[in-house]
């Protein structure tokens, strides 16, 4: 959709045109639109873009204003694409355009119609129109919980799922999915959470699914997207997406497990995208959060003394074969203990760009 650089961020429409000759000529409103065989309707309607210049009415205006059938044909057509190029433009700035060049998901310019075509190529989408065949609409109908907390914005998670596309295409061999081997898989993962490092435990939780036929990837969310996680299918296999979006590996590894439940439960026809601190109890994701809880901490945990000591935490911890982070906030959860109880042992991220690391 590349234009010059000098066409306009406006469309005029050919009424303007034939306003200003009327004017010039001192053509009459009533004795043109006769002319021209309109209503007056039809006029107004013409003179606002409303309606298209065809033709057989581009002759009649040559025959009553002046200028040649061609002009009016040539200015009908330009109207045409300036509203295509106007409205994709309005498209563009939708989008937290600066935030995804900082992400490197697009370049850097302050040219718009450089934008157009940025955002077209990053999406792999030839217009508006089929971004919002293929990702809009996908959107609109996936399974989320509206969060009373947090307002989502179309835009910017279509962008963050168009880049968990880009960024599982990186992903090496990713087998046709097996369900049996990827719920075998969760113990081997569960174990995983024992690992402080993402740029260890992230790399090797992205490996082990894909042998089991799942992609899995941690892509930062742009400003808008306040998602946690989400599953989906992508070229044929499910796709888990991840954020990291509170930077602690209790919250990281429960998003893991709540997205591997809709993976095994759900039908993945329909995208299933979790926010977090939303809880309207959907009989979908009671499932998958009493999924996620049996699956990380499968042992029954004990009576809790009345103060609970990070010996106790570690202990129940190495018994469950997860991290201590994850005992801690599962507790905090339940009412067991304080919100700044022991919070010590919860393992904190931070982003570098685009690279999620230990804090």
């Amino acid at each position: 959709m590349s234009q010059n650089g000098l066409a306009p961020r406006w469309a005029s429409a050919p009424g303007e045109t034939i306003t200003a000759v009327m004017s010039e000529k001192q053509l009459d409103f009533e004795r043109t639109s006769a002319r021209l065989n309109l209503t007056s309707r039809g006029m107004e309607d013409l003179l606002h873009g409303r309606t298209a210049i065809t033709p057989q009415l581009a002759a009649s205006l040559s025959a009553a204003i002046g200028a040649s059938q061609q002009f009016w044909l040539a200015r009908e057509n330009q109207y045409r694409e300036d509203l295509v190029r106007v409205a994709a433009d309005r498209w563009t700035q939708e989008f937290p355009l600066r935030q995804m060049a900082e992400l490197g998901w697009i370049e850097s310019t302050s040219d718009w119609h450089a934008q157009i075509d940025q955002c077209l190529d990053f999406f792999g989408v030839d217009s508006p129109d089929e971004w919002k065949e293929r990702y809009e609409d996908k959107f609109q109908s996936a399974h989320y919980r509206r969060s009373p907390t947090f307002s989502i914005n179309g835009a910017a998670t279509t962008a963050w799922f168009r880049a968990c596309e880009k960024r599982a295409d990186e992903i090496g061999n990713v087998e046709r999915y097996n369900a049996n081997r990827f719920e075998e898989s969760l113990s081997e993962i569960r174990r995983l959470t024992r690992q402080k490092d993402p740029k260890i435990f992230a790399p090797r939780l992205s490996e082990i699914c894909a042998g089991a036929g799942v992609a899995v990837v941690v892509v930062r969310a742009p400003s808008g997207c306040p998602a946690s996680g989400a599953a989906r299918i992508y070229r044929d296999n499910p796709l888990i997406q991840l954020t990291a979006r509170h930077l602690t590996d209790d919250h990281f590894w429960f998003s893991f497990f709540h997205e591997a439940a809709h993976v095994l439960q759900h039908n993945l026809d329909e995208v299933f995208l979790d926010l977090e601190d939303d809880d309207t109890g959907s009989p979908t994701e009671i499932a998958a959060d009493l999924f996620a809880n049996s699956t990380l901490i499968p042992n029954p945990i004990p009576p809790l003394p009345k103060k609970l000591t990070t010996r106790d935490a570690v202990r129940i911890a190495v018994e469950n074969q997860v991290s201590p982070g994850i005992i801690v906030g599962h507790l905090q959860h339940l009412g067991a203990v304080s919100q700044n109880s022991l919070n010590r042992l919860k393992r904190r991220y931070r982003w570098n760009d685009s690279n999620l690391e230990m804090k």
